[in-house]
Parts: C-alpha cells; structure tokens; sequence
C-alpha cells in the first residue's frame, strides 16, 4: 500500500473563534450556535457529543464550507472554508453509494467528479479497498452488501482524494452494536495510521472515547462548548479499554459536563 503509506497527506488545523450561527424559520429566528471557540491539532482525532439540536452538524458544515455563519472566524487548514475542497473528506450516517456501480467505482467516482482520473487511480482504487478489508467485493454491487461494508465503501471513498481532514456525522449509528465498536476500533487505528485530522459527530458517549483524542460537549438551545475533554487512553485503541476504569471515568466526565448543561448550571 505504497500510495497511501508514503504519501498520504498529514492532517490539518481547525480553528474557531466566537463563532455563531442562527437559521431563519417560518417562526422566526432559530440560534443553532452560539459562540463556538476550537483549536484542534493537526492529526487530532476530535469527536462532538451532545443532545439533539445543539448543533453538532451544522458545525461540521460550517467548516466543510457548506452553511454559511453569521459571526466569527472560521480557518480551516489555513483557509477559510469554502464548498468542494479536495483536502476534506465527508462521511454521513448513510452510506450514499450509487447502486449502479459497483463498489470499486463507488470509490472511484471521486477521481471522476475532480477530474483527476489518471494511469494510477486504478491502483489508488485497489490500496483503498486494501485498506478498508474489501478487496474480495470490489466487484460486487452496494445492495448485495451488508450496512457494515457499505459504510467501509464509504470511508473509502472519502479517502480517496487523500484529504487532510476527515468529517464523520453519525456514520456508525444504523449498525448494530458488534459492527459498530468493531468499525470505531478500525477507523480509531487507521486515522493512527494515516494521521488525518478527524472530527465525528455521534450521540454515543462510550463510541466518542473509544476513539477520541479530545470530546467537546455541547449543550443545546443554542449549541455551546459545555465541556472540553481529554481522553488520555493509550493508542492504538483497543476492545477491552470499554470494560476498564479510567475509561468510564472519561465517560462520566462527559455525563457530567451534559447533564450540568441540562441542569441549567454553567
């Protein structure tokens, strides 16, 4: 896997700053976002819990560059955001796979749409089939798979383009259980390996620090840092740290920053 060992791009710095966000209604004005601060590390794994509303996914928008924000300073590997940029890859709750390909030109459809298909695409293809575990399917059609390898089809495709920055919104959360901790150790150890900065979005508290270097905690009404935690269990990320102590006492950091929030204390 040569292409993706030697020359995968290192990952890139996110930086907010007072950033806020409000949506106009039929019922008037709807704050999503209220004064959002952030600094994350190139290569940091980041993820984002907290209740529904609080703006979990639209700040991920935000910095892929496809909602617009009404306040702060938004820079993004150096730049301000912007919609279509190649150093960002983006993987949603469903795996949005076009059934009339099959999976190897699922990822390949990115070279396509960017122009970039070129002599050694076919070879990108097959090391990041390679690197997801789905190289015995390549030819097969997404519906003949199950949801688990779907979402691998997805990844995938999401590195093809080698980006930077990787943005994850609930891509786990329509599996069962086992595939889902089987898949966050996975992607938890190739973001190890490939050190892309990586930001997910997930209700699951346990998911968030099987794989996180860092948790933000959002309150709702509107969306705000209520807590910023660091999870200080040893890479790679394995199985058995879910049963230890030091991580449920992470765990109940994160309980404790949401359900202060929910209690109205600041």
């Amino acid at each position: 896997m040569s292409l993706i060992s030697n020359t995968a791009a290192t990952g890139e710095t996110i930086s907010l700053a007072g950033v806020s966000k409000t949506y106009m209604t039929a019922k008037g004005p709807l704050p999503v976002l209220r004064d959002i601060n952030l600094d994350i590390k190139a290569g940091e794994f980041v993820s984002f819990v907290g209740p529904s509303g609080c703006g979990k996914s639209t700040l991920l928008k935000i910095i892929a560059g496809l909602v617009s924000y009404d306040t702060g300073t938004v820079e993004v590997g150096g730049e301000a955001p912007r919609e279509g940029r190649e150093d960002i890859g983006f993987m949603l709750q469903q795996s949005v796979l076009m059934p009339w390909l099959n999976v190897s030109k699922n990822v390949e459809l990115p070279f396509a749409i960017s122009g970039r298909r070129n002599g050694n695409t076919p070879k990108r293809v097959a090391e990041l089939l390679d690197l997801v575990g789905l190289t015995p399917v390549a030819k097969l059609n997404p519906w003949e798979l199950s949801g688990g390898m779907q979402q691998r089809v997805a990844l995938a495709r999401a590195l093809a383009l080698d980006p930077g920055i990787m943005l994850m919104d609930e891509p786990f959360s329509a599996l069962d259980e086992f595939k889902r901790e089987f898949l966050n150790i996975e992607v938890a150890q190739m973001a190890d390996k490939l050190g892309k900065t990586t930001l997910l979005v997930t209700h699951s508290i346990s998911e968030a620090v099987l794989m996180s270097d860092h948790i933000i905690a959002l309150g709702a009404n509107p969306g705000r840092v209520v807590g910023e935690i660091k999870v200080d269990l040893e890479r790679p990320r394995r199985t058995n740290m879910v049963g230890s102590a030091r991580f449920q006492e992470i765990s109940n950091e994160v309980r404790v920053a949401l359900a202060a929030d929910l209690e109205g204390v600041q």
